[in-house]
């Protein structure tokens, strides 16, 4: 199996930095599978970061919204934009998410975004859950 691209939604990489199953998992396939973000994207993740609540729970873990931002993002590829879309009319920031699926020329989008999710497709760009992408990966990682 060649390399599979996947973007990442911001909230897939926010469970990743709190969660500690999914970020191990992630870290299970990340010789397979080539993982994308954007400036736009990891702005906003950087602003969630800044959530007192959010906070509070790397603080707990002994980290902050700085270091954590700086590990995820070595394991991704930051790609530059090259398409503006308006697709998802009812949430326009997740329209971010389908530009950089599209310039990164990425096989899925991995996302818990209801708008996102319900797509499914994306020209030709699958829109799964963190579960089921991992799931679909480990099958074709196996097989």
């Amino acid at each position: 199996m060649g390399k599979v691209k996947a973007t990442l939604d911001t909230n897939v990489m926010l469970s990743i930095i709190l969660e500690k199953t999914l970020g191990r998992e992630f870290s299970r396939i990340y010789g397979a599978v080539e993982l994308y973000s954007s400036e736009e994207i990891l702005s906003e993740l950087a602003r969630v970061l800044t959530y007192q609540k959010i906070e509070n729970i790397l603080k707990q873990a002994g980290t902050d919204g700085r270091t954590a931002l700086e590990t995820i993002s070595r394991k991704l590829k930051i790609v530059k934009t090259d398409v503006k879309i308006n697709v998802v009319e009812a949430d326009p920031s997740d329209n971010r998410i389908l530009e950089c699926a599209i310039s990164s020329r990425s096989d899925y989008i991995v996302s818990g975004d209801k708008h996102l999710l319900s797509l499914k497709k994306f020209k030709n760009i699958k829109i799964l859950s963190a579960r089921e992408f991992l799931e679909e990966i480990y099958s074709k990682i196996i097989s």
